[in-house]
């Protein structure tokens, strides 16, 4: 008898469904997929962002949110590591209203699906003004940003700053990057660093 996630189901009765469940599930096109673990690179990755974000937009009326939120993109349901909206909302919501920003940290595994679907359903999502693909492997993120109904995509590298125009606030790579191994900071192999005090 098959498992109840691998029927096709509507929308509704997806988000009905996965309310109850205690793992989290994406949905595209009427598939459900379970989402997996990440690494730490990954996982530091999203808190350095979400962190800075949380920062930054305090007392803006904008509020990011990590990958436990919720995201109703061109039908689909999607868990991006990290999103923004500026749209109030209710404690007891779990869908998060009118993103304006979404950031994916792929890995070798996420990257195809990143870089593709969830890519086309972010943009076809009226509210999403920019898309961030930030690499775990290199120091490098692909910003879309809507430009009427096109997207322009910039690419941002080694020392640069992510500009996130759709909430007005800049994150440098550096620490984007910090705490992993492709922090700048951090001392090299054989280095030593002082501690603290």
């Amino acid at each position: 008898m098959p498992n109840t996630a691998e029927k096709l189901m509507s929308l509704e009765e997806f988000l009905a469904w996965e309310r109850e469940q205690p793992e989290r599930y994406e949905y595209a096109g009427g598939v459900v997929t379970m989402i997996t673990g990440a690494s730490l690179a990954h996982v530091t990755i999203t808190m350095n962002v979400a962190f800075a974000l949380r920062q930054s937009l305090r007392g803006s009326g904008c509020r990011p949110f990590t990958n436990d939120a919720k995201v109703l993109a061109a039908g689909s349901v999607r868990y991006p590591d990290v999103t923004v909206t500026c749209t109030p909302f209710g404690g007891t919501d779990d869908v998060v209203p009118d993103p304006i920003l979404v950031i994916e940290v792929i890995s070798p595994s996420t990257e195809r699906e990143d870089r593709g679907r969830k890519k086309f359903d972010y943009f076809a999502t009226s509210s999403i003004r920019q898309y961030a693909i930030i690499e775990q492997d290199a120091r490098r993120v692909d910003l879309y940003t809507r430009a009427g109904t096109d997207w322009t995509n910039e690419v941002v590298e080694g020392g640069a700053a992510l500009k996130l125009s759709s909430i007005g606030i800049e994150i440098s790579l550096d620490a984007i990057y910090e705490d992993t191994g492709l922090d700048a900071t951090r001392p090299r192999e054989g280095e030593r660093q002082a501690p603290a005090l």
